[in-house]
This record gives structure tokens, sequence and C-alpha cells, in this order.
């Protein structure tokens, strides 16, 4: 770099100096050469880190999610002191727990959200040991995604508007029935009885002949005695 200290002295005495136009114009030579190496590189819309292509390699695929919303969460953990060694290894982890447990791609994570402010990527992804009845087959309830995973693995499937506690509660009676959902109980049925049949109509009663009054037969018996 040339030295400006000479003109730098005669700029401090005077008001004005006189310069050649080649040095005006290597001193703005000098000035472009300075402003390109400290402007930050421009990133092509698809070139990315070697880490994060690492990173994106190793997620598990899920049909419709957005590398470039990946990268922007993956960043911003990066800019607020987390590592890209960390974050691999946790992409490792869940995409070894997708794998063991079976989810569906649907209900894997978007990598903005595993990468995103809630760092699921420091999340505990072990994967849960297999034991011999299906009920101690690792946390399921813990989240709606291994509830989803551990009813479709049991034949259970969620209801539109269903409550997260009746969810729950079919698929602990479907592993608690081996695996597979319990038979719904039979419903009690009403049976109504015919109606009755009519009471059959009586036939009219024969009005009584009228007796003939006590006074009536006294004088009929007096008068035979008297004849």
């Amino acid at each position: 770099m040339r030295d400006y200290s000479p003109l730098r002295e005669r700029a401090t005495k005077s008001e004005t100096v006189l310069m050649k136009s080649a040095t005006i114009n290597e001193l703005l030579d000098e000035l472009d050469a300075l402003r390109a190496a400290a402007a930050p590189a421009k990133m092509k819309r698809n070139d990315y880190p070697p880490a994060f292509d690492e990173v994106w390699q190793a997620y598990p695929t899920r049909p419709g999610d957005s590398k470039r919303a990946a990268h922007k969460a993956w960043a911003t953990r990066i800019k607020n002191g987390a590592t890209a060694d960390e974050m691999l290894a946790g992409t490792r982890a869940y995409a070894a727990y997708v794998e063991a447990t079976r989810v569906e791609p649907r209900f894997i994570l978007q990598a903005a959200t595993f990468f995103g402010p809630t760092e699921r990527y420091a999340c505990d992804w072990t994967v849960p040991e297999q034991q011999s009845k299906p009920a101690a087959g690792g946390s399921w309830w813990l989240s709606e995604m291994t509830m989803e995973a551990k009813g479709l693995e049991v034949g259970v499937r969620s209801i539109p508007g269903e409550q997260r506690a009746t969810f729950e509660a079919r698929i602990r009676a479907a592993i608690d029935n081996g695996g597979k959902p319990p038979v719904p109980p039979r419903l009690a049925q009403i049976v109504v009885p015919p109606p009755a049949a009519p009471a059959p109509e009586q036939p009219p009663e024969t009005p009584r002949r009228a007796g003939r009054p006590e006074g009536l037969q006294q004088m009929l018996r007096d008068l035979g005695r008297a004849a």
C-alpha cells in the first residue's frame, strides 16, 4: 500500500491540496479494494456451508421440508452460541430415533423447528429398548408425534377433535390388550314388548225384573185368607 503520510501532512497545513489525477486514481483503487475485502461474501441461492450440508444430509426426510428455512434456523443457533458439532450429534440421534420408532414421514419434525428456538436437537432422543410388552417401550405419551406413532403401532388412530387424554387412554387399552385394539363392548339391546291385546267386551247385563213390593204381597195374602 502506498505511503500517504506526506499527503496527510500537506492536508493538515492547507485547506486545499493539489493532487495529480494518477494519485487520485490510485487512492480510489485502494479504497475499493479495502471495501471489497471488508464486505461479507454473498451466499448464492444454493450455496450452503459444508457443516450445514452435512447436517442436512443426516436429517430424516420429511416431504416438503425447506432447506432454506432450516439453514436460517441453523445459522441463528450458531450465531447464538451453539456449535455445528452438537447440532449434528442431535440430528443423528433424532434420525436414529425416527428409524427405530418407525415414525411416519409426515410426523417428522420440520428441520426449521428442530433447529429453532426450542432447540429440539438438544433433547434426549435415546432409542427406547425393546421390552417384552409394548407398554414398556419408551415414553410415547410425551408428545403428540410419539403418541401418533405408538397409536399406529397398536392399530389406534386419532379422531379429529379428540382430547389427548382420551386418545392416550385408547392407546393404553390397546397395549394392555396385547398390542391390538380391544373389541368394543356390545351395547345392551332394549326389547320393547308388543302392545297388550284389548280386553274382550262384556255383553250387556239383562235388566232384572222388578219384584213385587212387600206391601202388595201382604195384601194379596190377606185377601186369600178372607176368601
